[in-house]
């Protein structure tokens, strides 16, 4: 079930140093990523915390995956420290962070990325073959249990339906037991039923295992079911909410959109306090549509 219902704002000073009680997962102090002369990331302190479930949002171009790449060693950073599980990323070679990713970081995406002639079960396994380790046909039966999935352990992805091929996707994610679980956009393929499926199943992880989990997405229903929502603009925190629900989380992004727009449309007129009221509508009906655009 979602996260709550009501909401609390954070500070909108860029600290956001908080998320929520307990030791970090993983930390980020002063995180700046450039690319030529576009600053996608600008002094970011984060903190999410171990066995908590964060949802990383802001307007198309705010920095979110870029900050999700960045906390996942999938791309250096041009300043600042990322720690995972304890571990400074900036001081590991090519081979020592390509294994901390392996063994401590997954990593779902919103294609789902699994190769079409192996069955379920050896998408799963895979990571673990290319660790040179022979996984055990019980570890990747378990994997594709908790995802509710062992049933479907020899079919290939043509077989599956979305839903099902994102959760193959995500046992494949979790079978090394990894400290910090990240999602870019998971949902942002699937239809209603299967985004709810999904998202379900990653709130009953971290509840049930206590499954530290980070995900990016600009739908509000998806939010919801996060314990946090953090709010990035133009590559900064610009706040949070906590015990997000989709009303809140959509009513908040627009007032973001509103005050981010080139010709400050809705700030006079109060065209943007009617699109702020549309958009926490249209979550309150449930989020038909996952959403799709570019982070």
């Amino acid at each position: 079930m979602p996260g709550g219902a009501s909401a609390a704002e954070g500070p909108a000073d860029g600290g956001g140093l908080a998320g929520g009680e307990g030791p970090a997962a993983v930390r980020v102090r002063g995180l700046r990523r450039v690319y030529g002369d576009v600053v996608a990331l600008d002094g970011v302190d984060l903190d999410f915390a171990a066995g908590t479930f964060t949802a990383v949002m802001g307007p198309s171009g705010s920095g979110k995956s870029t900050l999700l790449q960045c906390a996942a060693g999938l791309d250096r950073p041009s300043g600042g420290t990322v720690r995972v599980d304890g571990i400074e990323l900036g001081g590991l070679g090519e081979r020592r962070l390509t294994r901390l990713r392996r063994d401590r970081i997954g990593f779902v995406f919103q294609s789902f990325n699994l190769l079409p002639s192996l069955t379920a079960a050896q998408n799963v396994a895979l990571p673990l073959r290319l660790a040179g380790r022979r996984p055990s046909r019980g570890a990747v039966r378990a994997a594709l249990d908790r995802v509710g999935l062992g049933e479907r352990a020899g079919h290939r992805p043509a077989e599956l339906s979305g839903g099902q091929q994102q959760r193959v996707a995500l046992a494949r994610a979790l079978i090394t037991r990894p400290a910090v679980l990240f999602g870019d956009e998971p949902t942002g393929a699937l239809d209603t039923t299967s985004s709810r499926e999904v998202l379900g199943l990653l709130r009953e992880l971290v509840d049930r295992e206590g499954q530290t989990t980070v995900m990016v997405t600009h739908d509000p229903v998806a939010a919801s079911y996060a314990d946090r929502v953090v709010f990035l603009v133009d590559g900064r925190v610009s706040g949070e909410l906590a015990a997000p629900s989709a009303e809140t989380v959509a009513a908040h992004l627009a007032g973001l959109e509103r005050d981010t727009a080139p010709d400050g449309s809705g700030s006079a007129d109060g065209s943007g306090s009617a699109d702020a009221a549309g958009l926490a509508g249209t979550a309150g009906l449930g989020g038909a549509v996952a959403g799709r655009s570019a982070c």
